[in-house]
């Protein structure tokens, strides 16, 4: 390597390409094609997500029906409890989307664009990501609730008009699309919503000591988990095999 040669080696997918100059540093490039599963999200995490939701209906039907339901096992399972099983999941369904979204910035293909800029696609993608790591911590925090608590009006009316302004701002991104994963994308967004405003809209005035209320609340983060879902399966599908430059120094 210090005369100047350049090696080559393949391995499977991976080629990696190293040049050493004597008077440069060492100098590393691999191209790395990864093959993403693009129904991972549908093989694995949808039957977690299953069972989750089955796990909160049948404890509270045990409860409410049969006899009275330990609090610990009530706390562990419940979808509209904090720091949970159900919320930790919920998190990581959000983390994982976000996870997709870099994977799909990194294998941008420029010549996709169309008529749009790559920095400026580039930039959506950024964003899409950034916002679901954010949700990701909401998840976990509680963030929403703490801004509920600050204001007079249900969260919700004012988290309708961020959706509609980021809605509106993605659109362009969304054109560009092919439209299988536009629809998609558009189908999990819509699903999300309508669980995380809608359906809260419908159980916020609800006794909260009722099964009703707690089959409001399956729907409701039935709802959030299946959309997240379809959106991870969207994106997945939607990258494919990709090769992906990678330059060490």
């Amino acid at each position: 390597m210090h005369d100047g040669r350049i090696l080559h080696y393949t391995s499977g997918t991976c080629i990696v390409e190293a040049h050493s100059p004597r008077w440069h540093a060492a100098s590393i490039h691999i191209m790395a094609e990864i093959v993403i599963p693009w129904n991972a999200a549908r093989r694995w995490l949808l039957p977690a997500a299953l069972i989750l939701l089955s796990a909160h209906l049948l404890v509270w039907m045990y409860h409410y029906w049969i006899a009275d339901v330990p609090w610990l096992v009530r706390q562990l399972v419940a979808l509209d409890e904090e720091n949970n099983l159900p919320t930790w999941f919920s998190s990581f369904l959000l983390l994982t989307a976000s996870a997709a979204l870099v994977l799909k910035r990194a294998g941008h293909d420029p010549m996709a664009t169309g008529a749009m800029s790559t920095t400026r696609e580039l930039r959506f993608w950024s964003l899409l990501a950034g916002g679901f790591f954010v949700l990701a911590i909401d998840e976990v925090a509680g963030l929403h609730e703490s801004f509920h608590s600050a204001i007079d009006t249900l969260w919700v009316w004012s988290a309708a008009v961020l959706v509609a302004a980021c809605a509106l701002y993605f659109v362009p991104l969304l054109r560009i699309l092919p439209r299988r994963t536009m629809l998609l994308y558009v189908l999990s967004g819509a699903i999300f919503v309508g669980g995380a405003l809608g359906v809260e809209t419908i159980g916020a005035p609800m006794d909260a000591d009722t099964l009703i209320y707690e089959v409001t609340v399956l729907v409701e983060e039935g709802m959030e988990m299946m959309g997240v879902l379809l959106f991870i399966d969207a994106t997945l599908a939607s990258i494919g095999k990709k090769t992906i430059p990678v330059r060490i120094d």
